[in-house]
């Protein structure tokens, strides 16, 4: 079994990155318009980084969207083990309820480039939830733990960048439940790269058992194969 613990960049430019993307208007927007509109804003070196949803004053419509954008270089990961569990972990710094107390769901993501966060990847955030976590769940001061289902799981690259988006459950879901407030807003941060580094930065932590490769080598050369 072999372990890898594994961060985005805290630098700009190099091979990784986290940051956020959203799209914030003066106007004012039905939750399938705005999550469906393009993107506005991006922010690679936030500290820290958020999802964030806020109300307009127009009833049950809304001004802004934000989602959360992570790579990690995972091409350390021995191509021929299998990963056999991935876990998100997210260090809290901050949350709101304004309009009611959503989860907080990892997805996958197809961000224009690996080293940086763009506006257009705003409609490149993907919808099938790998994961989530509660709001009541999520902590502030420590790492908030997201173990990954299989389609989560898939999502590994061993020989590249793993590419992840954070977003809210009522918006990947374009379903909102919560209690609308004009002016509000709900939201969850977390220490970024650029605030944490190795220490309360985004961490993905992959588990692995070797492959079967070695083993059969090693039984067929016994039974005098090949």
């Amino acid at each position: 079994m072999a372990t890898y613990t594994l961060y985005p960049d805290a630098s700009f430019g190099a091979t990784t990155v986290d940051g956020f993307v959203g799209r914030a208007i003066a106007g004012t927007e039905t939750l399938a318009t705005i999550r469906s509109g393009a993107g506005t804003d991006s922010l690679y070196d936030a500290n820290p980084d958020l999802v964030y949803i806020g109300a307009s004053t127009t009833i049950n419509q809304f001004n802004e969207i934000d989602r959360g954008i992570l790579t990690f270089d995972t091409s350390s990961i021995v191509d021929s083990d299998t990963i056999t569990s991935v876990v998100l972990s997210l260090y809290g710094n901050a949350k709101s309820n304004g309009l009611g107390s959503p989860d907080l769901h990892i997805a996958g993501a197809t961000p224009t480039v690996d080293n940086n966060v763009e506006p257009a990847d705003y409609n490149l955030c993907q919808t099938t939830s790998f994961g989530s976590i509660s709001y009541a769940s999520f902590t502030n001061a420590v790492y908030n733990d997201i173990t990954l289902n299989a389609s989560g799981i898939a999502n590994v690259s061993k020989t590249g960048i793993s590419r992840f988006s954070v977003q809210l459950s009522w918006d990947i879901n374009n379903s909102f439940t919560g209690s609308w407030s004009s002016g509000l807003s709900s939201f969850f941060k977390w220490v970024s790269a650029d605030g944490g580094g190795a220490v309360t930065g985004p961490k993905l932590t992959v588990t692995t058992t070797a492959g079967a490769t070695g083993n059969m080598a090693g039984n067929m050369m016994l039974l005098g194969v090949g």
